[in-house]
């Protein structure tokens, strides 16, 4: 038990990483964690039904250190994992880390001076470096001036296109990150906002953190880069086919609509729109990413859209004059054109999507 417990002090911050099969990531993980300068913190590891070293590795460092606490339960995802972790938080901020990724030290230092002053935001967001597939290091903070954003602030700049992509630099990216682990949520906002969906498997933190971000009252943003997302890990999502992505997808965008859409805000309501599109445009680039062909890609993703049985395949509203030309074609079944034009803007876009041929 944490020594701060014993004497009545609950840790300023609860950090959570859900942990499945991550046996070659984790210490990595771990360690910077427990190297922040600032120690006010309890880190609780969330073992979910992991069937390699985990386990071992989680009990070893809550025997070392006593701010460590971990969690043993069958798997069930991790969405699963991370509500576990929240249920049983004692800290007044949450923060969910990757088992596959780490933090920069500085991380927690800076956060508690913004979070730990009598009036507190109720969120202290951060940049991130993106390491991508080809080995490059990328940069991404966000293109905010930094500081505290109060509620009337952030309805006028961040809420009319917090969840649209735009470039920055060579990259293309969301205004407000869809990830949880660059983000720092109070207890009480994250209570009342975490994802209730636990069959949700990819863009489940994209429910609650946009959730969160819309309804807290304040929101501090950094332009320090803290946090570092390897997309080279073994266990990355994207290294992985899914064969349910379309239909995870599609609950996503229900999600929102259902807990964000009725809010009386229009460009809410059309950024659900556009996303519910990513999320199709998602699940027909895994096709190509996994097949031989863009042929093969192109059969299996028909019979996909046939199983799935909905028309169109996507609402239609709002979207682009390319992206309504796609849905439709998708919607009639005239799969292998609209594939082509998705590689072509993704090329325009630079966004790679690699086939065994390519």
């Amino acid at each position: 038990m944490n020594k701060d417990k014993i004497c009545g002090k609950a840790p300023f911050f609860s950090i959570i990483v859900p942990t499945y099969n991550n046996e070659r990531e984790l210490s990595r993980c771990i360690d910077s964690i427990l190297v922040q300068t600032c120690t006010n913190f309890e880190l609780i590891l969330v073992n979910d039904g992991s069937t390699d070293a985990t386990p071992q590795i989680c009990e070893a460092y809550a025997a070392q250190d006593k701010r460590v606490r971990v969690i043993h339960k069958e798997n069930q995802g991790v969405t699963a994992a991370r509500n576990d972790g929240l249920f049983c938080a004692a800290g007044q901020y949450v923060y969910y880390v990757d088992a596959d990724d780490w933090i920069e030290q500085g991380l927690l230092q800076e956060a508690i001076c913004v979070l730990g002053k009598p009036e507190p935001p109720d969120m202290f967001v951060f940049g991130y470096t993106r390491l991508s597939q080809n080995g490059e290091k990328i940069q991404c903070s966000w293109p905010f001036e930094p500081g505290l954003y109060q509620k009337g602030q952030l309805e006028d700049e961040v809420y009319p296109k917090m969840m649209r992509s735009l470039r920055v630099m060579r990259q293309w990216r969301r205004l407000i990150s869809p990830a949880l682990w660059d983000k720092i949520v109070a207890k009480s906002l994250l209570f009342a906002h975490y994802c209730h969906d636990t069959a949700l498997f990819y863009q489940e933190d994209f429910v609650c953190s946009y959730e969160c971000v819309y309804f807290a009252e304040s929101i501090y943003f950094s332009c320090s880069n803290f946090y570092v997302y390897d997309q080279c890990s073994e266990s990355s999502m994207h290294q992985r086919y899914h064969a349910e992505l379309l239909k995870n997808n599609r609950a996503v965008a229900q999600y929102l609509h259902n807990h964000l859409g009725g809010q009386g805000n229009p460009s809410i309501v059309q950024q659900i729109r556009e996303l519910e599109f990513d999320g199709l445009i998602t699940a027909a680039c895994q096709e190509i990413r996994f097949s031989p062909s863009l042929w093969q890609a192109a059969r299996r993703w028909k019979t996909i859209l046939r199983e799935d049985a909905i028309f169109p395949t996507c609402a239609l509203a709002g979207l682009s004059f390319p992206a309504r030309i796609c849905v439709l074609l998708f919607s009639f079944r005239i799969v292998c054109p609209a594939m082509i034009m998705i590689k072509l803007l993704c090329k325009i876009k630079g966004i790679p999507i690699k086939t065994e041929n390519n």
